[in-house]
């Protein structure tokens, strides 16, 4: 069998990762030809096809995707074997791969890591922001900040903190439709809702030492806070966010809070990873940092 090295195995998993050789090139700072040499030559040693490709787009073969997820795995153990090597020293190197939520990412999570970056500069930071769940495994992802309550999985999750959520709605819709007084009035009302596939139905609110759930109907429901942010600015109805979303508006007198006696018990803020008997130095510094230095509201 002939030889391939460590570099034809990263431009494989970029262009699989990217989804093309154009980006995947960028990616690895070469050029597309180099790229798909490599990959070319990494097939004829193995003796198999492991790309279909065709104008539109490449797509793996059967034996392309046994060899990924056995390559990734090979990838991360030699990034875990680096880690080792370099626990003993202070410098934390390598790549580290994030994925949050689209608001909460801008939001909170922007100004931490800039922080966290300057402590260490030779860290490479990889940061995706996305409204749906984040497969780790599948995305080779470090660490994801997820809000909510969370499912029961093999990953392991460490809390950062709170998240509280607030009734609110802009004072042009309260002055045309009213203020409701308790929850039940809701019922009334335009309500922009959150969806996700954690969420329930309709809206939480907790009064009394006592969670409950309320049916709520309306115009617009959608998987981001700032489209309900925005949405309940021009009056179109009553949402329930977080502050990280809404604070700025309801210090320009955009947003109202309303029904304050009676605001969802918080969410919880986890740092999740892969359940692995080795944790990088990277991934315990950096959920550490957010430990240290995210602040509830």
């Amino acid at each position: 069998m002939q030889q391939y090295d460590l570099i034809s195995l990263r431009s494989f998993i970029a262009v699989v990762d990217k989804g093309n050789f154009n980006q995947a090139a960028e990616l690895l700072e070469a050029s597309t030809a180099a790229v798909s040499r490599r990959v070319s030559g990494l097939e004829k040693a193995l003796g198999v096809k492991l790309l279909n490709r065709t104008t539109r787009r490449i797509d793996l073969t059967e034996s392309g995707k046994q060899f990924y997820d056995d390559v990734v795995n090979i990838l991360h153990s030699l990034e875990e074997a680096e880690e080792r090597i370099q626990q003993g020293t202070n410098t934390i190197k390598g790549t580290l791969r994030i994925a949050a939520g689209v608001s909460f990412g801008i939001n909170c999570l922007s100004p931490l890591l800039t922080s966290f970056m300057k402590l260490h500069p030779d860290l490479e930071v990889q940061l995706k922001l996305d409204d749906h769940t984040t497969d780790l495994v599948a995305e080779s992802i470090d660490v994801a900040i997820r809000i909510g309550n969370l499912k029961d999985s093999t990953l392991v999750a460490n809390r950062i903190g709170y998240i509280p959520r607030f009734f609110c709605a802009s004072p042009d819709y309260l002055s045309k439709h009213g203020v409701p007084l308790h929850p039940k009035d809701l019922s009334l009302h335009n309500c922009l809702r959150y969806i996700s596939s954690n969420a329930k139905n309709g809206f939480d609110y907790f009064r009394d030492g006592v969670e409950h759930n309320i049916d709520v109907s309306g115009s617009l429901s959608t998987n981001n806070g700032d489209v309900l942010k925005d949405a309940a600015i021009k009056g179109i109805g009553i949402t329930l966010l977080p502050p990280f979303i809404i604070n700025d508006a309801i210090k320009k007198g955009e947003l109202q809070e309303i029904l304050a006696d009676f605001r969802p018990q918080p969410f919880g803020l986890y740092a999740v990873r892969q359940s692995r008997d080795f944790t990088p130095a990277k991934v315990t510094a950096m959920i550490n940092y957010l430990k240290e230095n995210y602040i509830t509201y």
